[in-house]
C-alpha cells in the first residue's frame, strides 16, 4: 500500500470518528437543554400557581362574606323584618318603603305616619297594631291578624286586605281607594260605624274609598 493511500485512509478514519463524537456531543447537549428548558418551565408554573391559587382562594373568601349580606337586603336598602318578633317597639315616623315584613310578629308595635309603601305584611302577627296615618299605599296585608289593630287615617290606596281587616279596632278617615278587599268583606266594611270620615292627607272620603252606597 502506498504512503498516499495509507494516508487517505488514515484521514478517512479520523474523519469519521470525529464525525460520530461531534454527534454525540450535540445529542447530549440537544437532551441537557431540553431538561433544562422543562425544569425553568416547571419553575416558572410553580411561581405563577402560588399568586393564582392566592388570588381564587380571596375571591372565593369574599364571596362566602359577601353573600349573606346582600341576601339580609331588600329593596330600597337596610335590612328586612321578615319572620322576626319586634313587638312592641316604634316603628314611628320611619320610611320603610318596600321592606319585607312576612311573618313578622309586631304585637302593638306602632308604625304611625311611616312610609310602608309596597311593604309585604303576609302572614303577620298584627294584633293592635298602630298603622294610624301610615302610608300603606300597594302593600299587602292579606292573610294577617289584625285584630284591634288601628288604621285610623291610613293612606291604604292599591293596598291588598284578607278578611282580617273586619278585626280591626278603627278604619275612620282612611283612605282605600283601589284597595283590594274581597266583595263580600267590603260590604260589611260599609256597615261599619266607623267606617266614616276624611283622610286628612289625600282629602278622600273614607265611604267613597270604599264605594259604600
Amino acid at each position: 500500500m502506498t504512503t498516499r493511500r495509507r494516508f487517505i485512509l488514515l484521514y478517512l478514519t479520523c474523519f469519521r470518528a470525529w464525525t460520530c463524537q461531534s454527534f454525540i456531543v450535540d445529542v447530549e447537549v440537544s437532551k441537557d437543554r431540553r431538561c433544562n428548558a422543562k425544569k425553568l418551565a416547571a419553575e416558572a408554573n410553580g411561581r405563577d400557581e402560588t399568586p393564582v391559587r392566592q388570588l381564587t382562594s380571596a375571591a372565593t373568601s369574599m364571596l362566602v362574606l359577601t353573600i349573606p349580606i346582600v341576601a339580609a337586603a331588600v329593596s330600597g336598602g337596610g335590612l328586612d323584618y321578615a319572620n322576626i318578633d319586634i313587638t312592641g317597639q316604634d316603628f314611628s315616623n320611619g320610611n320603610y318603603k318596600g321592606k319585607d315584613f312576612t311573618q313578622v310578629i309586631a304585637k302593638a308595635t306602632t308604625f304611625a305616619n311611616s312610609n310602608l309603601q309596597g311593604c309585604r305584611f303576609y302572614k303577620a302577627f298584627l294584633a293592635r297594631t298602630d298603622f294610624s296615618g301610615a302610608d300603606l299605599r300597594g302593600a299587602s296585608l292579606e292573610d294577617t291578624s289584625m285584630d284591634d289593630a288601628i288604621l285610623k287615617g291610613a293612606i291604604a290606596s292599591g293596598a291588598y286586605f284578607g278578611a282580617s281587616i273586619l278585626d280591626v279596632a278603627t278604619l275612620e278617615n282612611a283612605d282605600f281607594t283601589d284597595a283590594q278587599i274581597p266583595l263580600k268583606i267590603l260590604v260589611q266594611l260599609c256597615n261599619r260605624d266607623d267606617a266614616t270620615g276624611t283622610n286628612p292627607a289625600t282629602g278622600v272620603d273614607t265611604r267613597d274609598s270604599l264605594m259604600c252606597p
